[in-house]
């Protein structure tokens, strides 16, 4: 079996996102959406693929495959997401655009901690 090529900056043990594709695999997500091959955040059959030869013709040479990268970043950011709003859609809860954060009275965060356990 031959060797796999590196992605700049991989470790043995996790998988290593470069930072420069972040924005461009946004890019790619969008694109995907508006092709209705992402819907609701599910992903319909082949589109992890469909993001790598996208990414790879925005950042030629990063080294970016559908698995484990992609799949796992798209995981992760559904993850955040869904915390995100989950804390968005409490009451006295809000989104303070300036500084792109989740913000709510100081009460509230100790109960939020003890509903997430």
């Amino acid at each position: 079996m031959g060797k796999r090529k590196a992605v700049e900056g991989e470790k043995s043990g996790y998988t290593f996102w470069p930072e420069k594709c972040d924005k461009p695999f946004v890019e790619c997500i969008l694109e995907c959406v508006e092709k209705r091959l992402i819907v609701d955040g599910i992903c319909k059959n082949g589109v992890y693929g469909i993001l790598e030869k996208m990414m790879l013709e925005k950042v030629p040479g990063c080294g970016i495959r559908a698995k484990p990268h992609i799949e796992g970043r798209f995981k992760k950011w559904k993850k955040i997401w869904h915390a995100t709003t989950l804390m968005r859609n409490q009451s006295g809860w809000g989104w303070d655009e300036i500084n792109k954060c989740v913000i709510c009275p100081d009460d509230q965060w100790p109960a939020f901690e003890l509903v997430s356990l």
